[in-house]
């Protein structure tokens, strides 16, 4: 019988379910769009969101199917499954077990709530090492707490999406560190709850999950479940990591000095610490990292989104054959510079102090703007700007991850969707004058296999088993396009500086 690891992952944009062999290869995918789904609370517009959680479990139930389906696979050949999701989303339960809220990360409802009230954001951070604090499942109680009393009276677990994924399949209440990490509820330096944020805010600590480790078994899959999709009685439930982190996970960027640069809808840059280092601007993050190790984290904004929105917005409409191909031919005629084209379509140089500056002009959700001092705009030009626009913002976040930790990343790993992309890829390596390392882009659900072998003993860990995966694939700098991108990233960082407003 062959041997296959399921990966889930509650995205952003959709559940998705991955089929993965024994040697780390993709046998099986699928992925269902949810984001059309979420809800806008009445009175929360337009910020507040959230999820109907048996809608979206059923989801995933039919990603899983499909996988299956997909990859010809049988699912009692399926040994283990993980699951990993968007980081900030979260989702109470009553003692039950049965959801009260479920709320993805874009729901902003603890702009409504006063933090300071309780604790000073200064000191939230030094504890947590996050700031922005309406983004965290920390507001979120305390909204309830403020607005809606008589269901947060009947809060009793508190679960991050991943953990609630894995409550699903096991009837356990369980977290890792790193989703843990995200929540404004975890102290980043002693890598456990914080007893101080509970007590000043009044939260009982019997909502809060089991902390597992990375690859630790969480228990065997729910009877109802494994009758109900064909797979062993005893399959076991394995303890992944946060979307970002098993990213990074996924293509090898294990190692102090990784950087990570996950291109993803979004574009968050993770650099891979062996001591916890607190921003003290606090502008740039500290998150957890598996093997007791940590991350400094920066987000260039808008990546995959940008990238999908021209593919669907411009070269669909227009009916050309395999548009995805298409793009990456229009980026390829055109030079370095595309002839005087700065696209600024919803980039940013991430700081916790400014996350409501919107670009000039933009709305909740970004507005495309193109600039050109030389010549017109041409469906070339416009493509080629759109991924040096995204590279000059992952170099500026790069910079201030540097700024802060004083040292040269050993090595850049790009993973996510946009890593698909060898056009971006090589536009990165010369903007960033840096080798860059491209190894699978569905980096988190391999991560999730990953986790499946430790727990099951084929691999006794994460660095022993990150050895006995395909090499990548790499793109050096070159010389002459780089030197062209140094003499256009300071006007970049001008018109970015110049088009930001505060709202």
């Amino acid at each position: 019988m062959n041997i296959y690891y399921l990966s889930l992952d509650a995205g952003t944009s959709g559940g998705k379910a991955v089929i993965i062999d024994e040697i780390g290869k993709i046998k099986g995918f699928s992925k269902i769009p949810w984001s059309q789904h979420y809800l806008i609370p009445e009175g929360l517009e337009p910020y507040g969101h959230e999820f109907n959680p048996d809608l979206f479990w059923n989801i995933l139930v039919k990603c899983i199917q499909q996988a299956l389906e997909n990859a010809s696979v049988e699912a009692r050949e399926i040994k283990a499954i993980s699951a990993t999701s968007q980081r900030h989303g979260c989702v109470f339960l009553n003692k039950e077990g049965k959801e009260i809220y479920a709320g993805p990360n874009r729901d902003a409802r603890g702009l409504e709530v006063d933090v300071e009230e309780y604790m000073t954001n200064e000191e939230l951070f030094r504890i947590t090492g996050h700031g922005a604090p309406f983004l965290f499942a920390l507001p979120r109680l305390l909204w309830f707490k403020e607005n809606e009393e008589e269901k947060y009276n009947m809060i009793k677990h508190l679960l991050t999406i991943d953990g609630w994924v894995n409550y699903r399949l096991t009837g356990k209440y369980t977290s890792d560190d790193t989703a843990a990490a995200e929540t404004l509820l975890f102290d980043i330096t002693a890598r456990k709850w914080s007893d101080k944020i509970m007590e000043e805010f009044n939260f009982s600590h019997e909502i809060l999950p089991e902390l597992l480790q990375f690859g630790e078994v969480i228990g065997s899959i729910n009877p109802e479940i494994s009758q109900q999709l064909g797979f062993s009685s005893q399959i076991p439930v394995i303890m992944s990591a946060a979307d970002t982190q098993a990213s990074l996970i996924g293509c090898g960027a294990i190692h102090p000095n990784s950087m990570g640069v996950v291109a993803g809808s979004t574009m968050p840059l993770q650099f891979v610490v062996q001591k916890p280092l607190i921003d003290p601007d606090q502008n740039i993050w500290t998150g957890a990292f598996p093997l007791h190790r940590w991350v400094i984290e920066s987000n260039a904004g808008s990546g995959g989104d940008i990238h999908h929105w021209f593919i669907e917005s411009i070269l669909s409409p227009l009916e050309v054959h395999n548009p995805w191909e298409k793009f990456e031919q229009l980026v390829l005629s055109e030079a370095p510079g595309s002839g005087g084209v700065f696209a600024d379509l919803g980039p940013q140089i991430f700081s916790a102090q400014k996350m409501l500056l919107i670009p000039s002009g933009g709305g909740y959700q970004f507005t495309p703007i193109a600039y050109s001092f030389d010549n017109p705009i041409n469906i070339g030009s416009f493509a080629r700007a759109l991924l040096e626009n995204l590279s000059y913002a992952v170099r500026a976040n790069y910079e201030q991850i540097s700024d802060l930790t004083g040292v040269p990343s050993s090595e850049i790993n790009l993973v996510g969707g946009l890593s698909r992309s060898k056009a971006f890829a090589q536009i990165l390596s010369n903007v960033l004058n840096s080798e860059i390392r491209v190894l699978e882009p569905e980096g988190a659900a391999l991560a999730g296999a990953i986790a499946s072998m430790i727990g099951l003993g084929v691999y006794k860990d994460m660095e022993e088993a990150c050895k006995f995966f395909r090499e990548h694939i790499y793109f050096y700098p070159q010389e002459a396009e780089n030197a062209e991108y140094e003499s256009l990233y300071p006007r970049w960082k001008e018109i970015y500086q110049e088009s930001r407003t505060e709202e």
